[in-house]
């Protein structure tokens, strides 16, 4: 589809002298969240905006624009976002990313600095499964003009509407392809001149790799089942062996004396949290000074219909500190919040073995 369009504006400019439409490929998109600062969400189908998370993207310019392009040549730049899901409407703002960063790495911990709240474009988003368009022609014009100033944009609630909560189509998002997308209008860049002698024909290209084996063939029939030989005669039984005499029990040697019992003390520690609608979260409790972790769990705060929407993919000793802290991860699968709760059990001993 993207090369169709880009075919039939070339085609008018020909023709007409108008202005020319490109889109502009996707480079890279990640989501990043402040209730789970160190992971990274580059992979994920669709991206969150809002609840502690907000989105990342970069678009490649360097293969689209025409070589020496003037900012004074773009008309219009305008960023193509597809709504998934709504969680609560409101409105988002789109703000200039000012450090690098990447897909694969890149998390709300170590997250790159932006043009800050209030600074970007801002649009109204209401229904999901529709595009939404943003004008963002400044910011490109930006970019043009410095093309070391292209890091990226920042999708995040409007100030306006801080409690925004949605879904967005990603790149990755191969069900539906609707991912982010950029189209820029350019100005008349001139006559067309004309059309250049033909080059030499290139090398003859490598010989592609061999096609996949075709599918097997169906199975022959089962042939008959031979005749059943007759069975030999059963031998005999042989006779049983005498059981020996049980030998004499020894003797009981002597109890030891029981040592005293070292002092115990233990520590309980909760943590109560309500987890946002379509979202996990990686909770982590972490035991007193000198004591080690003996026991925890995570859940459903309430004994009622809505524990089913909360699943716990893990509750157990935390991979980064094992003897002291307790880790939870745990996903709500309802489109609303809901109470959950995690607790670790703490003891301290004389004498501690495991990991």
């Amino acid at each position: 589809m993207k090369h169709f369009r880009i075919a039939s504006a070339l085609a008018l400019l020909a023709c007409t002298g108008g202005a020319r439409a490109l889109d502009v490929p996707l480079q890279a998109d990640a989501q990043i969240s402040t209730l789970t600062p160190s992971i990274n969400f580059g992979s994920l189908p669709q991206l969150g905006v809002g609840g502690g998370a907000s989105v990342l993207l970069r678009f490649d310019l360097a293969g689209v624009l025409p070589a020496g392009l003037s900012a004074a040549k773009l008309q219009k730049a305008n960023l193509k976002l597809f709504v998934n899901r709504v969680g609560v409407p409101g409105a988002i703002e789109v703000l200039s990313v000012n450090g690098g960063w990447g897909e694969s790495s890149v998390s709300a911990a170590a997250a790159p600095p932006n043009s800050g709240a209030g600074s970007g474009p801002v649009a109204t988003v209401s229904q999901a499964n529709q595009y939404i368009s943003i004008d963002i022609t400044s910011q490109v014009k930006g970019w043009i003009s410095n093309p070391a100033t292209n890091l990226g944009l920042l999708l995040q609630p409007a100030l306006s509407a801080p409690a925004t909560q949605l879904f967005l189509d990603s790149k990755e998002n191969t069900a539906t392809g609707h991912g982010p997308s950029l189209d820029i209008s350019l100005m008349d860049q001139g006559p067309v001149g004309p059309q250049g002698p033909q080059g030499l024909p290139g090398p003859t290209g490598p010989v592609g790799p061999k096609g996949d084996t075709g599918a097997t063939g169906p199975a022959g029939a089962t042939g008959a089942t031979g005749a059943t030989g007759t069975q030999g005669p059963r031998g005999l039984t042989g006779a049983t062996g005498a059981t020996g005499a049980t030998g004499a029990a020894g003797p009981q040697g002597p109890q030891g004396p029981a040592g005293p019992a070292g002092p115990v003390n233990l520590a309980y520690g909760r943590y109560d949290y309500s987890l946002p609608g379509n979202t996990h979260a990686y909770l982590n409790l972490y035991c007193p000074s000198n004591m080690f972790v003996v026991g925890g769990g995570c859940g459903h705060r309430d004994y009622n219909s809505a524990q089913t929407d909360i699943t716990v993919n893990y509750a157990g000793p935390n991979p980064d500190n094992q003897r002291g802290g307790y880790a939870c991860r745990i996903n709500n699968s309802s489109s609303s919040s809901r109470a959950v709760r995690a607790y670790v059990m703490c003891i301290s001993a004389s004498n501690v073995t495991g990991p």
